[in-house]
């Protein structure tokens, strides 16, 4: 049971019965503007500060409640910290260059919508006339992120180069600072955890502690005998590919026995292997998008929002409950999430029990109203 405080204005009507009852005036009444009932009024502040200090340093005391710098020492304990921004990065592709042109480090290229990046190094243009400029962005952050194809532009003129060039390939790796809520998540999975050397909680715990990663399941010998397949998803720093990393699967740099990885998932690889037991193969891979469609008869009120707030009431059922370990989604589940919007229908598809195969995660497909 809560501790009961009171309130301000409980304590205040607290003071004044007892100035009241201590007959200090000897039945003279007490006038609303007097010294003792502004003297009552300054003391029950005070308590009231202190008994709210008091509480502010319980929530502190406890892991699951403490905040700020609090959080982050309770954390510390276990191993656990909290997850910076990172910076994207990626290649710019120059056509048409002088052959022999360089393109100097540190040099400011600008994206198609004004963010800045610099190149990593030196880059010289081939016999081809085609640079390969590495870059960053300036901006830690998943906005820095970007889809092969995007347009660049050199922020100021180089002899020898054209002022324009596309992403050779998807820029990766950006990610925002971690916020309290996940981080306190993952904290407390730590305290529950027992220490392993290599348990399935072991590579999840590995895998979310990388820049951007949300969610993250182990398959144990997923790819053959002494191998280990780790499966992650990226929700808020590649919310515009639908959470799906971006990159190749694989294992991680240096590892001979296996293709490595790309993009995002060879950051978690690289991040897994100096933690994981020496003899596993780690191979780091995005789920397979599965989309579920929905069709639905006799819906009220049948508008497009109120469509958009079903697809929203599906989508979160499938990141509470997917894993690409394998599942079933029941027909109930579906039902339930639909209801959660307060419309009325009769769903006409799917009928029975989704299954959901290995290696794939369930998404919102088509839901149509007939």
């Amino acid at each position: 049971m809560p501790y009961p405080q009171k309130t301000l204005s409980e304590l205040q009507a607290s003071s004044w019965s007892d100035i009241v009852s201590s007959n200090i005036m000897r039945g003279v009444s007490i006038f609303p503007r007097s010294v003792l009932n502004r003297l009552s009024w300054m003391f029950s502040n005070l308590v009231w500060g202190n008994y709210d200090y008091i509480g502010w340093c319980y929530r502190q005391a406890v892991p699951w409640t403490a905040e700020d710098e609090n959080l982050d020492a309770w954390a510390a304990l276990r191993g656990v910290y909290k997850k910076d921004a990172t910076a994207a990065s990626g290649v710019v592709l120059f056509s048409g260059c002088t052959p022999g042109a360089e393109l100097a480090a540190n040099t400011a290229i600008l994206r198609a919508d004004g963010l800045s990046y610099l190149t990593s190094s030196v880059a010289v243009a081939g016999t081809d006339g085609t640079l390969n400029a590495a870059a960053t962005c300036e901006t830690a952050g998943a906005d820095g992120n970007c889809d092969s194809g995007t347009g660049f532009a050199l922020l100021t003129a180089v002899d020898g180069m054209p002022g324009a060039g596309v992403a050779s390939g998807s820029f990766t790796g950006g990610a925002d600072a971690e916020l309290d809520a996940p981080f306190r998540t993952r904290m407390l999975k730590a305290y529950a955890a027992r220490d392993g050397g290599g348990r399935a909680d072991d590579y999840v715990e590995w895998a979310t502690a990388v820049a951007g990663v949300t969610r993250a399941w182990c398959n144990p010998n997923g790819a053959g005998s002494g191998s280990v397949v780790v499966y992650v998803m990226l929700d808020n720093a590649q919310a515009a590919h639908g959470g799906f990393p971006q990159g190749s699967n694989g294992a991680a740099s240096g590892e001979p026995r296996y293709t490595t990885a790309t993009g995002d998932q060879l950051a978690v690889a690289d991040a897994i292997q100096p933690n994981r037991p020496v003899t596993a193969l780690v191979i780091v891979c995005a789920p397979a998008p599965f989309p579920i469609d929905v069709t639905l008869a006799d819906l009220s009120p049948n508008t497009p929002d109120q469509l958009a707030a079903m697809k929203a009431a599906l989508a979160d059922l499938y990141v509470r409950n997917g894993t690409p370990l394998g599942m079933t989604i029941a027909q109930s589940d579906i039902e339930e999430a639909l209801v959660s919007t307060g419309a009325s229908f009769t769903l006409s598809a799917p009928l029975g029990p989704v299954a959901v195969p290995l290696g794939s995660l369930p998404t919102v497909g088509v839901v149509t109203s007939t």
